[in-house]
């Protein structure tokens, strides 16, 4: 079974290096602005700069930092399974939220304020179309629907338990440039 499976993995890298002597263009940048619905409000803006390098014209990887209500930072790979434009993509990152709350407490007659700190580890899926804006390299768009799972901890004592949040669908229009 491992001469199989290392068969495997090396004629995946020479199929991979045959191809990606193909592939002109391999570094790709874009900034995408966007909308997230759902998740903790009801909709939010959101935006994402995004580096991605292309392995072959089936696959590429990249890293990205993104502000949706909340930060964060992140590694991304994208799966291309027609070589053209449509892609797959799965992140994992970091993510970083901050919030505050008053409320009013009758028995001190007093209002106070709450500071919370949340972090958490962003699983992110989604899809999407990476256009070419005349010949291919150079200008592109990327209209594209993500899908973050935020696994989050606490630093305060109301919510001491890690949780799990579907946090919404997030569409991006990106645009980017190729070289």
């Amino acid at each position: 079974m491992k001469k199989k499976i290392l068969l495997f993995v090396c004629l995946l890298v020479v199929y991979t290096t045959i191809l990606n002597a193909q592939t002109t263009h391999r570094h790709w940048i874009s900034l995408s602005p966007g909308l997230r619905i759902g998740g903790a409000s009801f909709a939010w803006l959101a935006a994402e700069l995004k580096y991605d390098y292309i392995l072959s014209p089936f696959f590429s990887v990249g890293a990205y930092v993104y502000y949706e209500y909340s930060y964060g930072i992140g590694i991304a790979g994208r799966w291309y399974p027609f070589a053209k434009s449509f892609f797959l993509e799965l992140g994992l990152g970091y993510n970083k939220w901050y919030s505050e709350a008053f409320f009013f407490d009758h028995d001190t007659n007093q209002w106070y304020k709450n500071i919370n700190d949340f972090n958490g580890i962003d699983i992110i899926s989604g899809l999407g179309w990476r256009i070419d804006v005349g010949k291919p390299g150079g200008l592109y768009i990327t209209p594209s629907i993500k899908f973050p799972t935020i696994f989050r901890w606490y630093k305060n004592p109301y919510f001491p338990d890690p949780h799990i949040f579907l946090n919404g669908i997030i569409g991006y229009f990106g645009l980017g440039y190729a070289f």
